[in-house]
């Protein structure tokens, strides 16, 4: 698989985690009103498990269903995805599936905007990647002019500081408008399309979670001694034999393969995972 040279991503990765943006877009209210009240159960996580919005705030919540105190700083940034900033150097963008019933979860560090080039011809995203395909994206940091396009086979990025560097890379649709690439040295890259196709993020992703509505629990109970995983793998390999096994592939195979990287060094896990999700491969 054609991965993101490191060369090529010191210039293209580096931005604030602030740029994901509050949008009032009366779609985006219509999504925030339709989750206000409901109860994730995040799997896999470190020590957020569940979590609430109530209106006007986000909350972490107790096991019991109680409120803790609100974060400071939340976002909904586009249809069906939502924004927590916990420090100059830590966020999280949920992405909510389209029937409210699941929620994926990302840990990132690092994010740069982009919007489509001025006379690209766009159109609300309904089918992904198709409506998409062969709109430029550009977008800057503070080290070059970047530009972006899915010609419909790959991924190509662009990076411009006294030249420009561009190169094909293979990505995969991993959640809802949302590319996947990868990098050197196990890196992770989401490109994540809003639904009205005007604007596109980069996110580099540092972990991938699972989480459900707490009226759609899990059924899959191995235990991690059966599996190998640590408990925070193993809930979150449980999460996606669920998803497999109410035949969402696609966000089940992304979680596999978040699943494989850190299990990379775990050989017999490793083995245990391949024949538990074959069905994905």
């Amino acid at each position: 698989m054609r991965a993101l040279h490191a060369i090529f991503l010191s210039l293209f990765v580096f931005a604030s985690l602030a740029q994901g943006q509050q949008k009032e877009w009366p779609e985006v209210e219509k999504f925030a009103a339709s989750i206000t009240n409901v109860l994730w159960d995040l799997r896999g996580t470190n020590s957020l498990k569940h979590l609430r919005y109530d209106g006007k705030d986000i909350f972490p919540v107790t096991g019991n269903g109680m409120n803790q105190n609100p974060y400071k700083e939340h976002a909904f940034v586009d249809v069906g995805v939502f924004q927590l900033v916990f420090s100059d150097t830590r966020a999280a963008w949920y992405f909510v599936s389209d029937d409210l019933k699941l929620i994926t979860p990302v840990n990132i560090s690092e994010m740069v905007e982009f919007k489509a080039e001025a006379g690209t011809a766009i159109k609300p995203v309904k089918n992904f990647p198709q409506d998409i395909q062969n709109v430029v994206w550009v977008g800057r940091n503070q080290q070059a002019e970047l530009k972006m396009r899915w010609n419909g086979k790959e991924l190509e990025v662009g990076a411009k500081k006294d030249a420009w560097i561009v190169q094909k890379v293979d990505a995969v649709v991993a959640n809802r408008r949302v590319l996947e690439a990868g990098g050197e040295n196990n890196a992770l890259f989401w490109l994540a399309f809003s639904e009205d196709g005007t604007e596109a993020t980069w996110l580099k992703v540092d972990n991938i979670y699972g989480g459900h509505a707490r009226g759609s629990p899990g059924k899959a109970s191995l235990t991690a001694a059966a599996t190998g995983l640590s408990p925070q793998l193993n809930d979150l390999a449980n999460h996606a034999e669920d998803l497999m096994n109410a035949g969402d592939k696609m966000r089940a195979a992304t979680l596999l393969r978040e699943l494989e990287r850190k299990s990379a060094d775990n050989k017999e896990a490793l083995k245990k995972l391949q024949v538990r999700f074959k069905a994905l491969k």
